[in-house]
């Protein structure tokens, strides 16, 4: 037989159907595929594992993903150029859908999500090279304000070293979580700067007075203070970041001491105090409870200790009426943001003029529907509060307090007649804050039924968390990236709501404490311990965590720990 003769109809030879395929298809199909397999096997199984994001199952999604897509261009009888794009498509829908949920996943810090903005990867990258230069010994950060941007002094000069100690102590409190720092001394010719960090304030780490000094004068220099007054009060604002990055806003505020100057600077304080209403974590019958106390008029005393969110929850309290149709007024003695349509008066406690309750008087003489007082500095502004027309007006007075009874108290006691102040009242509103523990890393138990019995927790609860701050990799145990071993991840915020109506009215005006307080239980309104238990119910803090902000210092707190349970993966 002719090895060169052609059967007419018969189909082509393997030789000559692998010529009908165009050599370039084949290499266009190993390209898409190959710039897609790098970037899963480089970069996606990488992050996976690097925050325990189900590493075995995105695989297998990828490979479906590569499967189908490569079926596509087999298989599905259409012209190439059809096929080709669909794979490609394909392929890039897989690397989509990974993003976008890795970075909706709890278990990656907000610093650390993937952005797909050209201009901020650019960033990024000029940031990298930055924190290389840095440790290389250069300066790696920007900080700019109304004095003008702070310079890089030559490396020759003394005055490097402290530029890099500046940077140092800001680097750490970026790398911490932590929303503030202070710098104060501690004892002769050395400060200390703490962090605080998820309202926990870090152990002060020493620092040179002479270099400590330096940076104060240099953030004061580059905010426009007056670098000679190291006495009064003094504040402003900056902006720091990474060079050829994003920046970020701060606000420093410093005061002489009897051991001399000290410094506190807070990163981004708008954006601390502007939580929307429905995102400050109230449960649905403290929701219900508020919309009482909106309803009517009078005086809200709004308390918490310290750095414990009152000034959030004020502003989120004020931001509810709509203060284009209402005349809304504040006075604070720190606007930490800017409340549209709002009326914001600044008291300069410094400054020669009228007190604080002659300046709140002279408001509620305007006839406003809204005043917010942020911080009550003593028994007068008590006494003009509760002096206002009360069928007209409603008047958040900031109280820095434990509960919202010793606030009550507080209160009362400014007035001077219980009477008066029981008539003035519509509401009492305390907050606190706890940590939240990091969903990567925190702990199941088993509760012991004393413990549950002692804290007034349902009998029938079978699970509660504590904090764990390890995780499992390989069979060793190692610090959690997520929280960086500390086992919790932000704050969430425990209320106590309690409308003041008739009945609690006439408990106020016989300063009966306690019945006012079994008339909140009866009426099954949490007291803030009560309220953080149920989120401990929920899985969002620990006991500890609660008792460790509610309870007594005396009291004794039972205990929580349950065999040792094995960190999770």
């Amino acid at each position: 037989m002719n090895p060169h003769l052609t059967i007419p109809g018969a189909p082509p030879l393997l030789a000559e159907a692998l010529m009908l395929v165009s050599p370039y298809k084949p290499v266009l199909m190993l390209l898409a595929l190959a710039g897609w397999g790098w970037v899963v096997s480089s970069i996606y199984d990488k992050d996976a594992a690097r925050w325990y994001l189900k590493r075995r199952m995105w695989n297998a999604v990828h490979v479906a993903f590569a499967a189908v897509a490569l079926g596509v261009v087999a298989f599905v009888p259409l012209s190439f150029w059809i096929t080709w794009p669909i794979m490609i498509a394909l392929l890039a829908t897989d690397l989509v859908i990974y993003a976008v949920s890795r970075n909706a996943d709890s278990r990656v810090p907000a610093t650390m999500k993937w952005s797909f903005d050209l201009s901020k990867l650019a960033a990024q990258r000029a940031a990298s090279r930055d924190a290389k230069n840095k440790k290389a010994g250069t300066s790696a950060m920007v900080f700019k304000g109304a004095g003008g941007e702070l310079p890089v002094p030559p490396k020759e000069s003394p005055d490097f070293e402290q530029r890099l100690a500046l940077e140092q102590v800001i680097g750490r409190m970026i790398d911490l979580r932590a929303v503030q720092l202070d710098l104060a001394p501690v004892k002769q010719g050395v400060y200390g700067v703490s962090y605080m960090v998820d309202g926990v304030r870090t152990q002060p780490e020493p620092l040179p007075q002479p270099r400590a000094l330096w940076v104060i004068d240099a953030l004061k220099t580059v905010a426009k203070l007056d670098v000679n007054d190291r006495r009064r009060r003094l504040q402003g604002d900056l902006q720091l970041g990474l060079t050829g990055g994003n920046t970020v806003p701060a606000r420093i505020v410093t005061a002489g001491t009897s051991g001399g100057m000290r410094l506190s600077l807070l990163l981004d304080p708008a954006k601390q105090v502007s939580i929307k209403f429905d995102d400050l974590g109230l449960l649905p019958n403290q929701k219900e409870d508020l919309a009482k106390v909106l309803s009517t008029r009078g005086v809200v005393l709004v308390s918490s200790p310290p750095d414990n969110g009152r000034t959030t929850f004020l502003y989120a309290l004020t931001r509810k009426h709509d203060a284009y149709t209402s005349n809304v007024q504040t006075i604070e003695t720190d606007i930490q943001t800017t409340i549209e349509g709002v009326r914001q008066n600044l008291f300069d406690a410094q400054a020669e003029g009228a007190e604080f309750s002659t300046t709140l008087r002279s408001i509620l003489r305007r006839d406003p529907d809204v005043v917010m007082v942020s911080d009550v500095p003593d028994d007068a502004t008590c006494k003009e509060a509760s002096k206002a027309d009360v069928e007209r007006c409603r008047i958040y007075l900031g109280m820095k307090a434990d509960t919202p009874l010793v606030a009550l108290q507080m209160y009362a006691k400014g007035v001077g007649e219980q009477a008066a102040a029981a008539k003035s009242l519509s509401g009492l509103l305390g907050v606190k804050l706890v940590r939240r523990l990091c969903t990567n890393c925190k702990v199941p138990f088993a509760p012991k039924p004393d413990d549950l019995k002692k804290l007034g927790l349902p009998p029938d609860t079978k699970q509660l968390h504590r904090k764990g701050g390890q995780v499992m990799v390989k069979d060793k145990p190692e610090v959690c990236p997520v929280c960086g071993g500390t086992g919790y991840f932000g704050q969430i915020g425990l209320f106590s709501i309690h409308p003041v109506e008739q009945e609690e009215r006439a408990l106020i005006a016989s300063n009966d404490v306690s019945g006012l307080r079994a008339l909140f239980r009866q009426k099954k309104q949490q007291s803030l311990q009560s309220a953080g238990l149920q989120q401990v119910i929920m899985g969002n803090t620990s006991v500890e965590e609660v008792l460790r902000v509610t309870a007594d210092p005396g009291a004794s707190k039972p205990s929580t720990t349950a065999a040792p349970a094995p960190a999770q993966g």
